[in-house]
């Protein structure tokens, strides 16, 4: 009867450090959870405003280059065609430059770099260290 007593006991207070266990475990995974929500909020925060900011940057540069070249279309003494072939020039210049400007910005290895995921991969793979 002792025996079975003692059995219960411990059976008893097993189920009750488990459920703390789990009770903690749940709290631990609620924080972790809301901390990543959290991050993401920030990032597409950020990310916001960055697309804001360009647009508006992307604007006023092209605003400043359309009043740019209307001044020197009609300042030029020049003829007719070599105004257009100018106009030609800077505009496959704008173009080129353009593209290639697009082309370093979407590249992949810079996404990785600057949204830290080139670290993140590094340290998931890396062996963890023990002591």
């Amino acid at each position: 009867m002792f025996k079975d007593l003692l059995k219960g006991l411990l059976a008893g207070l097993a189920v009750k450090l488990l459920d703390n266990y789990r009770a903690l475990s749940l709290q631990l995974l609620k924080i972790e959870a809301t901390k990543s929500y959290l991050r993401g909020v920030q990032m597409a925060r950020l990310s916001a405003i960055g697309v804001l900011g360009m647009g508006c940057m992307i604007g006023l540069i092209c605003m400043g280059g359309l009043i740019l070249h209307a001044a020197l279309f009609i300042l030029l003494p020049w003829s007719l065609e070599a105004k257009a072939v100018l106009g030609l020039v800077l505009g496959l210049v704008y173009v080129v430059i353009g593209g290639v400007v697009l082309r370093v910005a979407m590249d992949e290895k810079t996404w990785m770099d600057k949204s830290g995921a080139t670290k993140m991969l590094q340290e998931a793979t890396s062996p963890s260290k023990q002591d």
